[in-house]
């Protein structure tokens, strides 16, 4: 049997979960949603809508207690445009003037994207020291979700050049080809021409942020 401070306590919780479900109901309505909207949270179909609520509330707890990065792009609208998914980063001779690292090709890290619409985008820079999975894991723990495709990662480069890291140090972009995850480390050489390495998103090698690396992925919300 619960004793009575018990009774009080779940009492107490069920309370603030009520006024935090009427508040969402409440918001729901105000956006414009409907009843039915409402109804179908309830419903096995709307466990994919309580997925994405959740994972926005995530998202945003991740960049407020954010360890190894700081968001500054975040006075700016930044985007990538539109683009078909077709080009790579190993055929980018015409931006990449300095060098484009082979293993692109050895090690399978050349596969074409997908369509993807306008993506809005952050520029990150780290604070703390961190390997590439404590980084972007920093900001969500579903790591797919911040990957750019290789065609959006060229169209970064050329579209937001000024926000690339300067002074031969790094910009990361995570991205997906056959299967594995990849890191594009792009950077200018002493002549301001670009260079565009691959490197493993789970080595264990620690990156300094004394040198101020920056990452650029999907906004989050």
């Amino acid at each position: 049997m619960r004793s009575k401070k018990e009774v009080e306590a779940i009492v107490s919780a069920m309370g603030v979960f009520m006024a935090i479900i009427s508040n969402l109901v409440e918001l729901v309505k105000k956006l414009g949603g409907s009843i039915e909207m409402i109804y179908r949270l309830a419903t096995p179909e709307g466990s994919e809508t309580l997925e994405a609520i959740a994972r926005i509330i995530v998202g945003g707890a991740a960049k407020v207690q954010s360890q190894f990065l700081k968001l500054i792009s975040g006075a700016v609208s930044l985007t990538v445009d539109a683009v078909d998914g077709t080009e790579i980063l190993a055929d980018a001779k015409d931006m990449f003037l300095a060098g484009i690292d082979s293993d692109f090709i050895n090690w399978g890290a050349d596969e074409p994207g997908r369509f993807t619409a306008e993506t809005p985008v952050d520029v990150y820079e780290m604070t703390q020291d961190a390997t590439f999975s404590q980084m972007f894991e920093d900001l969500s723990s579903d790591v797919r979700r911040l990957c750019l495709t290789q065609h959006q990662i060229k169209n970064f480069v050329k579209k937001n050049r000024s926000w690339l890291r300067t002074e031969g140090y790094a910009t990361f972009f995570l991205f997906e080809s056959k299967g594995h995850f990849f890191v594009a480390d792009v950077y200018f050489n002493s002549n301001d021409e670009l260079i565009v390495d691959v490197l493993r998103f789970e080595v264990s090698s620690v990156w300094s942020a004394e040198y101020r690396p920056r990452l650029v992925v999907p906004k989050l919300a």
